[in-house]
């Protein structure tokens, strides 16, 4: 048999047209990538400056990094065991939404439903509604049940806060998976809550990693439900904590302990995303292509 050999395709110039287009796509991306990037330098610099040195010019590099900034700002704001409640409370959240999430969108999806594009739009409207405007009857709710000033509270209102958007996702993924699984299931004699537990809800990994990224993106950074439904001191939350600081800083403001506070605040959320980045890409399109 003879080789059949590939010739690669030369790529044909680009034409004026195509280089301007680009051009004017990039900058504006450019821009908001730098107005990105400034604040995390801004803070970095400064969280190893004395006070001096941040008034004299707080653009400039510290001339002798001032680690000592970390240890201060970590003990002064207590922040090390609000670590401990926000991981209890976003694990909690991320357990209670993708698997309350997943069954409800599986009902929507594939349940036998008469109208389940209903309740599909009903639960979307929570996508076009502000999460600020629910403070308020959250607070009665939460004083009425008596579980105000609990984790327990903070668990249940992520999780129902980030529902409408992880339905929205996980309806996607399930219906892109063949109904022939389901059908082969059947047959070898599961019934409709295994079909789900063994074979459609592992199908949708990358769906979970999806909501399970953008919860905790939202549940780490919250400030406002945190402060709304606690005041306990030792059960307040990482960015409660970075405010406690702040305000420790009426008089006096500290910048670089207060700025390297924050970076640790910031920490896990920066490598949370940049470990699952592609996984997130790959899931958001695999539901939107195949959905």
């Amino acid at each position: 048999m003879r080789k059949m050999k590939l010739k690669k395709r030369r790529r044909s110039p680009l034409t004026l047209k195509e280089i301007v287009s680009g051009v004017l796509i990039r900058i504006p991306l450019w821009f908001y990538v730098i107005t990105i990037i400034i604040p995390f330098v801004f803070m970095a610099m400064n969280s190893l400056k004395t006070n001096q040195e941040f008034y004299a010019n707080f653009w400039g590099w510290p001339a002798e990094p001032q680690w000592g900034n970390y240890t201060f700002g970590l003990q002064r704001s207590g922040i090390l065991d609000m670590f401990v409640n926000t991981i209890f409370v976003v694990a909690g959240a991320e357990i209670v939404n993708i698997f309350t999430a997943s069954m409800l969108a599986y009902v929507i999806a594939r349940g036998k439903l008469k109208r389940p594009q209903l309740l599909f739009g009903y639960l979307l409207v929570g996508l076009l509604t502000p999460g600020i405007i629910c403070l308020i009857p959250v607070f009665f709710v939460a004083l009425i049940l008596q579980m105000y000033d609990t984790r327990s509270v903070l668990i249940l209102v992520y999780a129902a806060f980030n529902m409408a958007f992880s339905v929205f996702v996980m309806v996607a993924f399930f219906k892109s998976l063949p109904t022939e699984l389901e059908e082969a299931a059947v047959i070898d004699g599961a019934g409709y809550s295994q079909t789900f537990w063994r074979v459609m809800f592992p199908l949708t990994k990358p769906g979970i990693i999806t909501i399970g990224v953008f919860g905790f993106l939202e549940y780490w950074n919250d400030y406002l439900l945190a402060m709304t439904l606690i005041s306990t001191e030792a059960k307040k939350t990482v960015f409660l904590g970075v405010m406690k600081m702040q305000a420790a800083n009426a008089v006096r403001t500290d910048w670089g302990p207060l700025m390297a506070v924050c970076i640790f605040a910031m920490a896990p959320v920066m490598i949370v995303y940049a470990i699952f980045q592609g996984r997130l890409t790959e899931g958001l399109t695999s539901g939107a292509v195949k959905g």
